[in-house]
Formats: structure tokens, sequence, C-alpha cells
């Protein structure tokens, strides 16, 4: 029992770290070339959509990508499980008690149960399911800014008619793909570690004192 939970302890440890380190070193890059490029072109800081330079945001996607880089391990018992399933209560109370979105409180609280009911290792370490869950990120924004024009589900017009109907709309997709790429980031990280995504020699160790 103590050597399981030790692995489990060090594999948490190695998962929160990968997220945090893979996304710093993509955000230190994606800073370097925006800096780069505003300065030889004369633009604006804020042209490039992968990261964004507001200190609040730039904190949030460092969140998303540890966080994410622990979101797989949410099918099993573990540390990682109890951090995401404590943030997204705080969400939901949230949801429920400070914007009063009970419709959006109940859907969260609903989806938060499907990784509890699958295997260990099943979807939420599937390959699509690391590309689709942070689109998440793209959706909601979207989804905010047409319920502030008033328009429901059935009512909604093609997207397309909708960006050039809203101008807005445009911007507010792009200020959601800094933390689509955080999330993205973070999740491969522990596909990674875990040898799901690539072969990582951590992995291969470890698979060998399986054995």
């Amino acid at each position: 029992m103590g050597i399981c939970y030790t692995i489990i302890m060090s594999m948490f440890r190695e998962h929160w770290l990968g997220g945090l380190t893979s996304y710093s070193v993509f955000f230190v890059l994606s800073l370097v070339v925006t800096i780069s490029v505003s300065i030889f072109y004369g633009l604006s800081f804020d042209w490039n959509p992968t990261i964004s330079m507001n200190p609040v945001d730039i904190l949030g996607c460092f969140i998303v990508a540890l966080l994410f880089g622990l979101f797989p391990d949410v099918d099993i018992k573990s540390k990682s499980q109890k951090v995401f399933y404590s943030a997204l209560f705080a969400l939901n109370l949230s949801l429920i008690l400070i914007f009063q979105r009970y419709f959006e409180a109940a859907l969260l609280g609903l989806f938060a149960m499907v990784p509890i009911l699958s295997k260990h290792r099943g979807w939420t370490h599937s390959k699509i399911t690391m590309i689709l869950l942070p689109s998440l990120f793209l959706v909601i924004p979207l989804y905010v800014e047409y319920t502030n024009y008033g328009v429901g589900w059935e009512e909604l017009p093609d997207i397309f008619t909708s960006l050039v109907e809203y101008e807005n709309l445009t911007d507010t997709f792009h200020s959601g793909i800094a933390f689509y790429l955080a999330s993205l980031i973070g999740y491969a990280s522990h596909l990674y570690l875990d040898g799901i995504l690539f072969r990582s020699r951590k992995s291969q160790r470890r698979k060998k004192r399986a054995n």
C-alpha cells in the first residue's frame, strides 16, 4: 500500500510539473516571437492570439495548463481527481450562487460524473479527447456571447453569418485560443508522460519495471 501511494504521488507531481513546464516553454517561445515580430513590423503586441498579454489571462492559462495536465487521471481515485473536482465544485457553486446560471451548473454537474463512470485510461487518455475537450474554451465564450444577444439555442443562426453580423464574435473566438492551447498543451504533456502520445523514456522505464 505504501509503495502504491508513493507511485501515485510521484505521478501526480510528474503530471502537474509536466503541464506547467511544457506550457512555460511554449509561452516563452511565443512571447519572444510576438515581441520580435511586433518590433520588426511595428505591430501591436496583441497580434498573436496564441498567448494573451493580459496578466490575468496569462495566470489563467498557466492554471489551465496545470489542471489539464492532471485531468486524464480524474477517472481513478487519485490526488489529481481530488484537485480537479475541487475546482469543479467551486465553479459550480459560483454558477449557482453568484451568476445564477442554473442550466449551465446542471450541465457541468452532469458531465462531471462522466469520467467516474468510465474505466481507467479510457476516453480521458484518448488523443481525440485531448483535441476536442479543450475546444470548450472556444465554444463557451461564443455561447456566452450569443446569450448576451438574447439568442436561444433553438434560434442560433449559422456561425459564419454570425461572425459577420456580430463583429465582436471574432474577438471572442480569438480570446479563447490562448486558453485552448494552454489546455491542449497540458493535456498532451500528460499523455506524453504516460507513453500514449509518444513513447517517453520515463514511460518506457516504468513499463520495464512493471514487467
